[in-house]
């Protein structure tokens, strides 16, 4: 359901029901281009149309300016906001352009990309759509005898993603820079419901329930990681093709008992609603403990938090670590796309201490290993806090050490995650 049409249920209109329309019809074009990607004229259309409907959301927004008290003091702000932004800028020069003087000039690429970390610090390489060979010229660029070369081959993934770029705006995918301007327009439509008197415009998810407001740069879900469909992966160990998956896990109240009772625990005890987002590490790892030594291991999961609120439970698997590269922005996506201000990731792991000698290698291939259970949580605002519990396995028993916790420190695998929420890496951060 739309923001607009939500607005107009029941008879609740909207004093800005016209704006709100007029964006939804920017979300509208948004999919109809994104769902004729691999059709070029239609694809032209359909996000050149996008492009001119957005412009007119400002217009229609000024052209109402008498429902909002002390209009120009309350837009002034936001123009000049608008108009120091690049990609902004750009918008009203696309459109400009559009109307008054043709298509503009877009060019489909093939975009190859090598992923070997957590960071967006690989070769790249685009090549006209019709020229296959780009993959190959990375690939013998990289010397095999390296360290790094030795990285890659070993834990690299080799991407290879359709994308359209216009050529006076070659950083950005055509399709994301549209989400993007949709979002930062959403922004100001929102707080134009605010100064009104108005809550902003909330967008229901037909299929889960779930409601969204404002958040995520003010794009909807939907247009976030949108890339992924159009995107293959190719392992440069094996050279095999794979996809990616996580497995949300919906909350199950009578489930949820019945696990309770049989770690013999009390079910408030799992999640520790009244606390903050570190309160609710610590109770999920003191039930992390319990499940580990009753069954001898524990799963790897995922927890997104809004506040002290789970978003979204997932169960995820890391098939190797060129996986866990990739899972890793898999779940950047899902934190933008549900706003979350929190994630906790944990399972089962090793740690070691550092060879300074082998820069590349990894906890799990260290001689002197412990293995684990760990637990991480990271917070848009606040350092990460890290609890972790030697394993002493007996047979078939594991019993678990006193638990550890360690404040700060550098978590090299949330660095997407951070990027989501716009917060500076450390500048020794590279794996």
């Amino acid at each position: 359901m739309s923001p607009a049409e939500r607005h107009e249920e029941h008879g609740n209109a909207c004093p800005l029901a016209a704006i709100d329309r007029r964006l939804d019809d920017v979300h509208r074009h948004w999919h109809a281009a994104e769902q004729s990607y691999f059709e070029p004229q239609a694809f032209r259309v359909a996000i050149q149309t996008a492009i001119q409907t957005l412009r007119t959301v400002t217009f229609i927004l000024q052209s109402n300016k008498g429902l909002i008290p002390d209009f120009d003091a309350w837009y002034a702000p936001w123009q000049e906001k608008l108009k120091a932004d690049a990609l902004m800028r750009w918008m009203v020069g696309a459109r400009n352009k559009i109307e008054k003087q043709g298509d503009l000039e877009t060019y489909s690429f093939v975009r190859a990309e090598i992923v070997a970390s957590y960071l967006n610090n690989g070769p790249v390489l685009e090549v006209p759509a019709k020229l296959f060979e780009g993959p190959r010229v990375i690939l013998k660029g990289i010397p095999k005898k390296s360290a790094l070369g030795e990285h890659f081959f070993k834990s690299g993934t080799l991407r290879i993603q359709r994308r359209w770029v216009e050529n006076t705006l070659p950083d950005f995918e055509l399709l994301d820079a549209v989400a993007i301007a949709y979002g930062k327009i959403a922004e100001v439509v929102h707080d134009a419901h605010r100064a009104i008197g108005r809550d902003p415009p909330i967008t229901t998810d037909l299929e889960t329930g779930e409601q969204y407001g404002s958040g995520r740069g003010g794009r909807l879900p939907c247009m976030i990681g949108h890339g992924d469909a159009r995107t293959t992966n190719i392992s440069l160990s094996d050279g095999q093709r794979f996809e990616l998956t996580h497995l949300s896990v919906p909350y199950d109240a009578e489930e949820g008992k019945k696990s309770a009772a049989k770690y013999g625990l009390q079910p408030d005890e799992v999640w520790d609603a009244g606390g903050d987002q570190e309160a609710v590490l610590n109770s999920l790892f003191r039930t992390a403990r319990k499940m580990t030594e009753n069954d001898g291991n524990h799963v790897t999961m995922v927890a997104l938090l809004r506040g002290n609120k789970p978003v979204r439970l997932a169960q995820v698997e890391f098939a190797d670590q060129g996986s866990k590269y990739l899972v890793m922005r898999d779940i950047a996506n899902d934190v933008a796309k549900l706003a979350a201000d929190g994630a906790i990731l944990i399972g089962e792991g090793w740690r070691a201490v550092a060879d300074p000698n082998k820069p590349f290698m990894r906890a799990e291939d260290a001689p002197d290993r412990i293995e684990m259970l760990h637990a991480v949580l990271v917070r848009r605002e606040g350092d990460p806090i890290e609890l972790f519990a030697d394993f002493r396995r007996q047979g078939d028993q594991v019993k678990l050490g006193d638990t550890q916790t360690v404040k700060g420190g550098q978590h090299y695998m949330f660095a997407p995650i951070y990027e989501v929420w716009g917060r500076a890496l450390p500048h020794d951060w590279k794996h």
